[in-house]
């Protein structure tokens, strides 16, 4: 931290430039930030160790053998996963997890309409016959109703 700004927007400033340390190091830096970061070094001499220790802790670490990972660890992962979570993740799939949702509505829909249109169809005005055995008027009595007159 530095001791020679003690104003707050200082040492969030000097946060700020001390945590991208480990990206100059790397060399993920963009210019602008690079020349930045080496600005507040020039001032903060007392940096210096902590950006040796940083670069000396790199060396090791790309010094280090790099093993693959065994090909079968994703599928043991998963496995693992699976067995833990009681098949939460990466269980098997339900059918509407396989069919967008928008498909399955279609579907309800159409079936709806067709439903719909199935007991507007419908003498009765649902899907119940008329029995058979229920009396009817006769021919007399029907033709002695008044129909209402159609105007075409």
């Amino acid at each position: 931290m530095s001791t020679t700004d003690p104003s707050p927007a200082g040492d969030a400033e000097s946060e700020r430039i001390e945590a991208m340390l480990s990206d100059y190091v790397e060399g993920t830096l963009s210019l602008e930030e690079r020349k930045e970061v080496e600005a507040h070094l020039a001032k903060h001499p007392e940096l210096a160790a902590d950006l040796e220790a940083m670069r000396e802790d790199r060396k090791k670490l790309e010094s280090l053998n790099k093993t693959p990972a065994p090909e079968e660890l994703g599928k043991k992962v998963e496995e693992l996963i699976h067995r833990r979570s009681a098949g939460r993740f990466f269980g098997r799939r339900a059918f509407g997890d396989r069919v967008p949702f928008g498909v399955l509505a279609i579907v309800a829909l159409v079936m709806a309409i067709a439903l719909a249109w199935l007991l507007r169809s419908s003498s009765t005005g649902s899907l119940r016959q008329e029995p058979e055995d229920k009396p009817r008027p006769s021919e007399e009595a029907r033709e002695s109703i008044p129909k209402p007159d159609r105007v075409n």
